[in-house]
């Protein structure tokens, strides 16, 4: 007989089954966040105020350091699902290379975890290389995955610091 998964144990395909059940927030690219935050206000989203984009420490892209990479980003709650506006201002990020491809829309899903090395370990063990990683002042880190192969979306997971939970 064999064991059912629970949060310890992985999957079919080494996952565990539990990794985006913590699945919080949706980001999205835009031209101009101002004009964007306002929009969504008017639409009942809001209010935005400053998310973690503006604290990040330590930046890679596709595995290379990359200091000169700038994010603006705003959040808003829009009930349990945190609502991210994402407007890149400098260097070649991942939400810079999609507004470019795409232009505006919706980039990524992202989930909590409390163990991001090992989530790293487990996805990128699948292939899904880590396309950015970031290391947020208050101690937080996040991924991006490289999931675009189906839908487009990417799939980031972000374990918090002490700040931004």
């Amino acid at each position: 007989m064999s064991a059912e998964p629970n949060e310890s144990q992985p999957a079919a395909g080494g996952i565990r089954p539990d990794l985006w059940s913590r699945t919080y927030q949706i980001g999205v690219v835009v031209r101009d966040i101002t004009q964007a935050a306002a929009f969504y206000e008017r639409l009942g989203i809001g209010p935005f105020e400053e998310g973690p984009s503006a604290h990040t420490l330590v930046r890679k892209i596709y595995g290379e350091d990359a200091p000169d990479v700038a994010v603006k980003g705003l959040i808003a709650q829009m009930g349990n699902v945190e609502f991210e506006l994402l407007q890149p201002v400098a260097g070649k990020g991942i939400q810079a290379e999609f507004l470019e491809r795409h232009g505006e829309g919706v980039v990524h899903l992202c989930a909590y975890t409390d163990d991001i090395d090992r989530d790293i370990a487990d996805l990128t063990g699948l292939g899904h290389e880590v396309i950015s990683y970031g290391e947020v002042s208050d101690g937080g880190r996040f991924a991006y995955f490289e999931t675009r192969e189906v839908g487009g979306l990417v799939l980031e997971l972000f374990q918090p610091g002490e700040t931004f939970t």
